[in-house]
């Protein structure tokens, strides 16, 4: 089956046959860390947390900070894409279908062409390797929702599920953070809920 065939959709407006919650896997890209979590309904089933590492395979938090490190980001893409291919073959044993929608970050004001120098304050790297990162989710999966940014994961820890806040579920995949941050996957669990609200 090829990965195109693995990411199926259904003809209703986040809502599968019979009443049941559309299955949907959000990914929340990011310059260090990308998360991704699969949602079904108001539970996150699954998620991870990874960022890049060098060429012996540790994590470098620092490895992208240099925009053109193209062997780096090389590198990280692969492990992002063979993780979400993972996570959407799971999402679609188990329910026989699954939506991915992905953030994609916006150039930023001081980023804009004409845009004065001084409002250029946000480091390049800081959107433009997330935007990247999208770009290569959506060469993966061309039909995933296109997610514009909305605050997702801002809202207090408290009014997420017990998933997502400390201690994370066995059998989930890595939290590569220093501090096993788990704001990046609580913006995931937003992103795929604004995917499963989207129409075909």
């Amino acid at each position: 089956m090829t990965k195109a065939a693995q990411f199926t959709e259904i003809p209703t407006d986040g809502v599968a046959p019979a009443g049941k919650p559309l299955p949907c896997i959000g990914v929340d890209p990011g310059q260090t860390w990308t998360a991704a979590v699969l949602r079904v309904g108001g539970f996150g089933e699954h998620g991870w947390t990874m960022g890049p590492v060098d060429k012996y395979g540790v994590i470098r938090r620092d490895a992208l900070n240099e925009v053109d490190a193209w062997d780096a980001f090389a590198l990280y893409i692969v492990r992002l894409v063979d993780a979400l291919d993972a996570l959407v073959e799971y999402a679609v044993t188990r329910y026989g279908e699954v939506r991915v929608g992905v953030e994609v970050p916006l150039v930023p004001v001081g980023w804009r062409p004409g845009s004065v120098k001084r409002f250029q304050q946000l480091p390049m790297r800081d959107w433009l390797i997330p935007r990247q990162v999208a770009a290569a989710v959506l060469g993966q999966y061309p039909e995933a929702k296109v997610i514009r940014p909305d605050g997702f994961g801002s809202r207090p820890a408290s009014e997420y599920p017990t998933e997502l806040r400390g201690t994370r579920p066995p059998g989930w995949g890595p939290n590569e953070t220093p501090n096993r941050e788990r704001d990046h996957e609580r913006a995931a669990y937003d992103i795929a809920g604004a995917a499963a609200r989207m129409p075909r």
